[in-house]
């Protein structure tokens, strides 16, 4: 009976019972000398114990940790959307790569084309009695277009063609 008796008072002490049961224990560890000494007892010990128990932290399992993970996924997931975006984001979205992968593409041709080397185009035409030679510089946007004319020897052609190489002179010379 003693068991029985230290579990209504804690049950008391704790506000644990009802109302109409609470009054009448009240009453009666007030007049009974071993419910009060009972009721004092468990008031020391809880005392005693309220500012002084440790507080111990258990490690979380890995199953706990990922369970934790798992709920909150379930969280995120069952949350209902946001408003849907507007067809005008989901242009810009699109729209602002595009454009800045079309905008380096254009400058990059640019500097391509200023940095290439000239181009240098050379045509060449001969006629019997003409030799043309054309030239191209396109950086430059000129044309020089040579005409030489092969149908009668120049003046200066035909005087190299009389005179002897130098070594031809000494040798007729040594002969005779």
């Amino acid at each position: 009976m003693k068991h029985e008796l230290e579990l209504k008072v804690q049950a008391w002490l704790d506000g644990e019972t009802p109302d109409r049961d609470g009054g009448r224990l009240a009453d009666w560890i007030a007049h009974d000398a071993e419910a009060g000494a009972v009721a004092s007892e468990l008031r020391t010990v809880t005392q005693a114990m309220t500012g002084n128990e440790l507080t111990v932290a258990l490690p979380e399992t890995r199953e706990f940790f990922w369970s934790k993970i798992e709920r909150q996924i379930e969280r995120e997931a069952s949350a209902p959307r946001s408003a849907s975006v507007s067809w005008l984001a989901d242009w810009r979205r699109f729209a602002l790569p595009v454009t800045g992968a079309a905008a380096l593409i254009c400058v990059l041709t640019f500097a391509i084309r200023q940095a290439s080397q000239p181009t240098f185009d050379e045509i060449s035409a001969t006629d019997e009695g003409m030799d043309a030679v054309t030239f191209h510089d396109q950086s430059a946007e000129m044309t020089v277009v040579w005409l030489q004319d092969n149908s009668q020897p120049s003046e200066a052609a035909q005087k190299t063609a009389n005179v002897p190489a130098p070594d031809e002179a000494n040798s007729e010379t040594d002969m005779e």
